[in-house]
């Protein structure tokens, strides 16, 4: 049996996730979702499979993980073999806005138990795309120590070419700017752990999906709406790219193709869901 946790498992990625993992009875899915009673997707998955298990928390909020460690814990004995993190903030509000045009400083949050001075927004894409993941390995860690002892553990950031420093160079990507510098941030929040566990039978991974599809239920005229400005830019930039966005399906299965390839040794590296650190699209 090999235990999978999932964060953000609703829709989209997460759910490609969960439904792709749980149709393998040798694993057992723990599906992570913020709101369990809305989550009918999941809901409907756990009540016809016996290896998919539907929970509730939010990853900025650590009492509510610590009830899903607990609730782990019972159905394995103690251990989790992979962490996948996949929940996180995207706002399409200001998604157009390049650096300079962000209003002057008027919030102020508290982040490391520090004062930093942030707008509103990107206090929203740091807190749950940094410090959600932090807080959710945290949480996990002796699960994850745990499994380590008989096989590789592995924690997969679910990145974005978005935190690579060439590609928003090269893709023409001045926009979603929090968002963007998240990502970057995580990365290295990844690379620390790789750091830290070194030597340690763990493998930290942050793994771009590609563009995905994540909301193929909205109209066609919607859908360019979100997704327009991201194709024509990263066309640009990458002209060999045809600009087809991939399904979530198509994501999960390149994205868990590489995991299965990856040892220890790769710990602490920034890859696409080609399993390259340069081909993002």
């Amino acid at each position: 049996m090999v235990s999978w946790l999932i964060t953000g498992s609703n829709r989209g990625i997460g759910l490609g996730f969960v439904h792709k993992l749980s149709a393998d009875p040798a694993n057992v899915v723990f599906a992570v979702t913020r709101n369990k009673s809305t989550s009918t997707d999941l809901l409907e998955l756990e009540s016809r499979l016996k290896n998919v298990h539907v929970l509730q928390a939010d990853i900025t909020d650590v009492p509510s993980l610590r009830n899903v460690a607990k609730e782990v814990e019972k159905v394995t004995g103690g251990s989790l073999d992979v962490l996948i993190n996949n929940g996180a903030y995207l706002n399409q509000e200001r998604a157009d806005y390049t650096i300079e045009m962000y209003p002057v400083i008027i919030i102020m949050i508290p982040v490391m138990e520090r004062k930093i001075f942030l707008t509103k927004t990107a206090g929203n894409f740091f807190n749950v795309n940094v410090l959600g993941v932090i807080k959710t390995i945290n949480v996990f860690l002796p699960l994850l120590r745990k499994a380590s002892q008989t096989s590789l553990a592995k924690v997969i950031t679910i990145g974005s070419a978005a935190g690579d420093i060439e590609f928003a160079v090269k893709g023409n990507f001045d926009f979603s700017v929090p968002y963007a510098i998240s990502k970057a941030a995580v990365n290295m929040a990844t690379a620390k752990y790789a750091a830290r566990f070194k030597g340690d039978n763990f493998l930290f991974l942050s793994l771009a999906p590609g563009v995905v599809n994540t909301r193929p239920d909205l109209p066609e005229e919607v859908q360019k709406e979100i997704f327009g400005l991201y194709i024509e830019r990263f066309q640009a930039g990458y002209p060999e790219w045809d600009g087809k966005l991939i399904t979530p399906e198509e994501s999960v299965t390149a994205m868990l193709n590489v995991v299965s390839k990856l040892t220890a040794n790769d710990s602490g590296k920034s890859l696409s869901q080609h399993g390259d650190s340069k081909k993002w699209l």
